[in-house]
């Protein structure tokens, strides 16, 4: 044991100094992430803009759930009285489209286990991008 340094060696305080670094350097690493929504992040797009094929597709289910029944949504041609109007509309946000469309109020009826969760998450980006 004789050129054993223990805990107070050269190299195993270096060691523990790195150690220590990198404890910290994750947490701060993890909290400076952006979340990336993969429905909305495409090769060449900012995040929180779809592409082109994105918004034809959300455009076709808010068509084909006959959203435009009743919401106005003047690029998914929608002149509805019903609900709320899409366009111009502040107050919404993504998640509260998402839950709205999953879940349903009043007299909208929830869409959760009819549409696929990437169908509802696709229709939410597209409602907050065509909105504008």
């Amino acid at each position: 044991m004789s050129g054993n340094k223990g805990i107070t060696g050269k190299w195993t305080i270096s060691g523990l100094a790195m150690l220590g670094a990198a404890a910290l350097a994750v947490p701060l690493a993890g909290a400076l992430a952006t979340p990336v929504d993969p429905t909305q992040a495409a090769a060449g797009h900012e995040p929180g803009s779809l592409t082109a094929e994105q918004v034809a597709q959300g455009r076709q289910l808010f068509q084909s759930w006959s959203c435009s029944a009743c919401h106005v949504l003047a690029d998914a041609n929608g002149h509805g009285h019903i609900g709320p109007s899409m366009d111009g509309n502040a107050a919404m946000d993504k998640a509260f489209v998402a839950n709205r469309i999953t879940n349903g109020q009043g007299a909208m009826p929830g869409f959760g286990g009819q549409m696929t969760d990437e169908e509802i998450d696709l229709l939410a980006a597209y409602i907050m991008q065509a909105k504008k």
